[in-house]
């Protein structure tokens, strides 16, 4: 199966309909009880996962244009799946009952956007200059700045050891390969930790 993504309708189809799968699967697990330590419940609300998810999304794509339509297409699938499944097992299964939530999906969509101008950016760490360190060092200073606020919170809220582990996981697997393709390693580095400084404090952990 060929995974690198390209600026056509197949592979624009493909990203939509493997947003469609994720946000059907983010749905099902939103049911899972709250209150484990091992609780699955609302992984799509913490920032990590966005950005692991969209970040594969600009590895795999060969354009900036590509990324950019790529990430909405596949944030604008999760939401549609997300709010669409829930309405259509509401009307078999009690659990799933409250409807279609327009007004969350209409934020989410909106909100698709963004996330869409990010990949646009990113994509230009391909270019052979001192600024795609800093570039790289964007997705890892995010997903550390939230392995902090969640470890300062685990001791009263240990149901989030699913979400650090995930941001622990991306970060061990990111970092290097970053570090590998910066043009400045010191540069990657210490634009990590200033990222990593600045997220924590303009994210509402």
């Amino acid at each position: 199966m060929n995974l690198i993504l390209n600026h056509s309708l197949k592979s624009y189809i493909k990203v939509f309909l493997v947003g469609i799968f994720v946000g059907c699967i983010c749905r099902l697990t939103d049911y899972f009880p709250a209150n484990t330590l091992w609780s699955f419940s609302s992984i799509q609300t913490l920032v990590g996962f966005w950005i692991i998810t969209n970040t594969v999304i600009v590895l795999l794509s060969t354009s900036n244009i590509c990324a950019g339509i790529s990430s909405f297409l596949y944030m604008f699938g999760m939401t549609l799946s997300f709010y669409g499944l829930q309405a259509i097992l509401g009307m078999f299964i009690p659990l799933f009952s409250g409807g279609f939530r327009f007004t969350l999906f209409l934020l989410f969509t909106v909100l698709s956007i963004p996330c869409a101008i990010a990949a646009f950016i990113l994509y230009y760490w391909n270019r052979d200059n001192l600024f795609n360190s800093v570039l790289y060092s964007l997705p890892v200073g995010a997903l550390v700045s939230e392995i902090i606020a969640v470890s300062m919170s685990f001791p009263e809220h240990p149901t989030f050891l699913f979400q650090l582990l995930m941001d622990s996981i991306g970060v061990i697997a990111f970092f290097p390969i970053f570090f590998k393709r910066a043009k400045s390693k010191m540069l990657y580095i210490a634009a990590s930790i200033i990222s990593s400084f600045i997220f924590f404090l303009i994210f509402p952990w």
